[in-house]
């Protein structure tokens, strides 16, 4: 995949702000997320078992909400899935997704929704620590909530779609030390090569150069040999997310069941 960058890093380039820029592709992007908004609440509000804030660390944001699989019978554990938001790394939060949970558990996944910190506090590589955290979290936890933590799906939105790669990238050895692994991952318009965003407006808040894009990218890692990859971008997206997608199946095709 080819994309700008400059030996600096730092340049502007319009072109590819407008690759990248869905808010201003899809001019009811405020609708659409206060439809996002009430959906989650109303599932939140038909889930009296949901666990709300869980914490998994120090900081306030990292929490995470623990929805239980429908008709799940005592004794028996059910396996678990993890949704990413998105948010390019710096907007957005667990609450507003509750309700993708709702065919899931009706399907018999627990699914844990995860916050993480944003940007510019931190950076994209810390975000990724803070999942890794939530994820070695859930492992220990697994008896206390009845999981079945050896066939995890991670699902992942936007830059949820990028944390869901990395994870499955950066943390399958240390999962198959606990007993655990991640078995799928479905991914949904992800940012997989973060050269892309160097030359854009919101690299003032990410603060990527070409060194940090390299560690940060997932299309830079092998994944796990024996995880299944379903990957998908919205019809409206733009053209740059297409672009990820390529850019993926390209690096990992070969490597991965890829759906």
């Amino acid at each position: 995949m080819r994309c700008w960058s400059n030996t600096l890093g730092c340049e502007f380039n319009e072109k590819q702000d407008l690759a990248y820029n869905v808010r201003r592709a899809i001019p009811e992007h405020l609708e659409i997320f206060q439809q996002w908004r009430h959906d989650a609440d109303r599932y939140r509000s038909e889930r009296l078992d949901a666990l709300i804030d869980l914490e998994y660390g120090p900081d306030p944001r990292h929490r995470l909400d623990l929805f239980p699989a429908i008709g799940q019978k005592a004794g028996e554990s059910s396996p678990l899935a993890i949704v990413i938001h998105g948010g390019y790394w710096q907007a957005l939060d667990k609450a507003d997704n509750r309700h993708v949970c709702r065919s899931l558990c009706d399907a018999g996944w627990t699914i844990a929704l995860l916050n993480y910190r944003l940007c510019p506090a931190v950076n994209i590589g810390d975000i990724c620590d803070d999942v890794e955290a939530a994820t070695h979290w859930l492992v220990h936890k697994q008896q206390e909530w009845s999981l079945d933590c050896t066939d995890i799906a991670v699902i992942g939105h936007s830059a949820g779609a990028h944390l869901a790669a990395m994870l499955a990238c950066r943390f399958a050895e240390p999962l198959h030390a606990l007993g655990a692994r991640i078995g799928s991952l479905a991914l949904v318009s992800g940012v997989f090569e973060l050269e892309c965003l160097i030359g854009t407006r919101m690299n003032e808040r990410l603060s990527l150069n070409p060194s940090s894009a390299n560690r940060w990218s997932p299309s830079r890692y092998d994944p796990p040999r024996a995880i299944r990859v379903d990957s998908t971008v919205g019809e409206r997206e733009t053209h740059g997310f297409f672009d990820q997608q390529l850019c993926l199946a390209d690096a990992w095709r070969s490597k991965v069941d890829w759906s």
